[in-house]
Order: structure tokens, then sequence, then C-alpha cells
């Protein structure tokens, strides 16, 4: 079972506001949606009872968040909404814990052991090299170490969304927590960064990592290639990327009556007009994907509808 696949149990419950996987010391890894506000009770709830939790709930402003161990190393979070009684937020994430022991959990971020990760010293020129054309970028570890503090521009790397990503040289590095190289990743990306290493399989593409973290293919092509920079992951790509990528995408559309609709709905119920995709609806509002898909849940298959249609991409 992938746990993709699982996790939706969670996206398209209505009661659910956010939820995310965290370490035993507190720190969240593929979360979608929970509130930063939440963070800092679940790490001191974890700090005491990491030990000997199995399922347990703690309130917030935000809601009822509820806790269960997943595995020796995981932890399950879920923000249900005020409404929702104890006991049905409690069985509701027992029974994704249930089907959580089922997936190949990838290992949480280690604790890094050193106070900081080996920088190339400032007076030391940085290593000129060649801009890399081929199908496979290697090899870029010890010309990027100087780069890490950010203070100049890393040289230009093409990776495209069908380039399969690969673990690099200081992958372990990136995913030590607090160590500078995961600092600055966690800096510029929040905890996107993380969540697509943690996910690499050496066999997905960028394409597929996006669709896999429900995240748009833009940011994590943005993020692959920042971590390509870095050294922190390698890509091999495609010798001819089709100029013509075809993309499946659902649009919605909204045919009910728009003063029926809840008052919070109707901005995203606005532009749901089967022009749009529901990522772009969100960004038009600037609000989170998350966001913008709940307001659409309660009219599926009743006054709105997804528009199936094939999207052209360029390179």
């Amino acid at each position: 079972m992938q746990l993709e696949r699982v996790l939706t149990k969670l996206k398209f419950d209505e009661s659910v506001l956010g939820y995310a996987l965290i370490t035993n010391d507190g720190h969240p890894f593929l979360s979608f949606s929970l509130p930063d506000e939440v963070l800092p009770r679940i790490k001191g709830t974890l700090k005491i009872h990491a030990n000997d939790l199995k399922l347990m709930n703690i309130l917030s402003d935000q809601g009822s968040v509820v806790l269960a161990r997943v595995d020796p190393k995981w932890v399950l979070a879920v923000l249900f909404e005020p409404e929702l009684h104890l006991g049905g937020a409690l069985s509701r994430t027992q029974a994704v814990v249930s089907l959580l022991t089922q997936v190949d959990l990838p290992p949480p971020p280690m604790a890094s052991t050193e106070p900081e990760i080996a920088v190339v010293p400032e007076d030391r020129a940085p290593i000129k090299q060649d801009v890399i054309k081929g199908p496979t970028i290697t090899e870029k570890a010890e010309s990027v170490l100087s780069e890490i503090g950010e203070e100049s521009e890393p040289e230009e790397i093409v990776v495209f969304h069908g380039c399969v990503v690969l673990r690099g040289a200081n992958y372990n590095d990136a995913v030590s927590l607090d160590s500078k190289l995961n600092l600055a990743l966690k800096r510029t990306y929040a905890n996107l960064g993380v969540d697509i290493l943690l996910v690499i399989d050496e066999k997905m593409t960028v394409y597929k990592i996006a669709e896999k973290l429900a995240k748009p293919v833009e940011r994590v092509l943005d993020a692959v290639t920042w971590c390509v920079s870095k050294g922190v992951v390698d890509v091999e790509c495609p010798d001819h990327q089709d100029p013509e990528q075809k993309e499946l995408v659902e649009m919605p559309l909204f045919e009910g009556k728009i003063d029926k609709a809840k008052k919070q709905h109707r901005a995203v119920l606005e532009l749901c007009d089967g022009t749009r995709s529901l990522q772009q609806i969100a960004n038009v509002l600037g609000i989170p994907y998350f966001d913008a898909l709940q307001c659409t849940i309660p009219y599926r298959g009743k006054s709105l509808h997804f528009i199936r249609t094939v999207k052209i991409t360029g390179s």
C-alpha cells in the first residue's frame, strides 16, 4: 500500500484541518496544512510522552489534535475541526494508523552529530566547472559546498519535470536535523525540501514526486534544482525532453446556485467555471490548495463536477 493513498483518507475528510508525520522529537514532515501554531504544543507533549505514546488528544485554539503512534520512529498528528466529537477524531485517526502500519515508511531525518557540515574556506577560490549539458548531472558536491552560505548565485542547472531524482553526495547532511545544509534547505523551502528528500526512491521523476506530495510541479522542480546545485540530489534526464508533454488536468465546474452555497465557500465556487484547475483557483485567491479543496467537497457529484482536459506543456 502506498503512503499517499493512505493519507488521501485524511486529505478528503471534511473534518480534518491538517495533518503531518512527526518525529519523536517533534519535527513535522510530510505535512499538509498543519498550522505552525500547534507545533509547540505537539513538541511539548512528545517531549513528555513520546516513549509511552499510543493514542492521545491535545487541545489547541485551532481545534483538537490527535497524536497516534505509527511505529517506533513516527507519530501521526491530525488536527480536527472543533465541532467533531473526540470519539470520532480518535477512531478516524486510528483507522489511518492501521493502514500506515502496512506502509514502508521512510526513515526520519537523522539528528546532526556535527555542529555544521564541512564548508570550503572563504579564502579558497571556488572550483570552476562547466555546465553539464548531458542527460546526467553528477559529482557537483565539491564545487557547490562553498555556495551553501548563498553569498553567490549557483551555476545554472537545467532540470526538467521528466528527470529521475537520485540521492546525491550531500544527501545525508541535508536530512541531518539542524545541520547547516538542512537549515539552509528549510529556510529556502520550509518542510517541502525535506519532504522531497524523504520520498526519493531513485525511480520517481520530479513530476511523480510532486504528484505524490500533492504539491505544484513548478515548486518541486525549483526545490530539486536547488538541491542539485548543493549536491544533495542528482538527476538522470532523458536525452530529449518532449517539447509537448501531455498532462491530464481536472477543471472544477460549479453549476449550482451560488447563493445556496455556504458563504465561506463562495469565493472558490465562483471561480469553478471549468477553465481553471483547483490549484490555479487557490493561487488566484492566495489560499492553500487544501482550503480550496475543502470548499468543493460538499458539492462534488451534485452541483460541482470536474471536467478532464489534456494540457500541453512545453519543456
